[in-house]
């Protein structure tokens, strides 16, 4: 079986729940597409278990990649501020004074071997997983964003995204938070790391298209 989940934003108490949840084996796949870090206050803990996972594989995020811009062995300029006035203060104080400089640098090498798009098929089916939009940029592969008017951006294939909780796209933000389905294209972003009690992390099987949810 193959799973995706985007947007734990630090919420591991969900991801643990989800992973009970969903009983992988080791003929399973679960993909995570970015954005598991930051706002909670547990994201390095999480990457710590997805790097141990050898049937997990993640996908680069728009929080992943100013992780990287500020903390990386090439400073991007601004990044720090950026990163910080994204929710990324719980994430920095953990990896900068809780971690081990060794394991520091083991989890800064992790993200920067991220892909930021993973093409796939599922009993014949063609996916492309990516965590904003697909696109030729990377800019737009993981900071673009869908809309509720947006139609199947690659002909012939399901896409599935994250970044955009799609409460912004049902425009409903007064009941729990639901996978977000349009011919082709598929939003899992349930809102993860924002305060609302609507919020929930969802994960999706693209086998059966069965949704769950914690």
């Amino acid at each position: 079986m193959t799973y995706c989940i985007s947007d734990i934003h630090g919420e591991i108490d969900r991801f643990r729940a989800m992973l009970k949840i969903i009983q992988l084996v080791p003929e399973d796949q679960l993909y995570i597409l970015g954005d598991v870090i930051d706002r909670g206050s547990a994201g390095i803990d999480i990457i710590r278990i997805i790097m141990r996972m050898k049937n997990v594989k993640m996908l680069l995020g728009n929080h992943e990649q100013m992780m990287y811009d500020d903390l990386g062995k090439t400073y991007t300029y601004n990044a720090k501020r950026l990163w910080l006035s994204n929710g990324g203060s719980p994430t920095r104080r953990r990896l900068l004074y809780c971690t081990p400089a060794q394991e520091r640098r083991a989890v800064l090498k992790f993200i920067k071997g991220l892909p930021d798009m993973e093409e796939i098929n599922v009993n014949g089916k063609p996916f492309v997983l990516v965590h904003g939009m697909p696109s030729c940029d990377k800019q737009n592969r993981i900071w673009g964003r869908i809309d509720e008017s947006c139609e199947n951006p690659v002909p012939g294939k399901t896409v599935v995204v994250g970044h955009t909780p799609t409460c912004f796209l049902t425009n409903n933000f007064s009941e729990p938070f639901q996978i977000w389905k349009r011919p082709g294209i598929i939003d899992i972003d349930c809102g993860c790391g924002n305060a609302t009690e609507f919020r929930a992390l969802a994960c999706l099987r693209l086998d059966d298209m069965k949704e769950f949810y914690v």
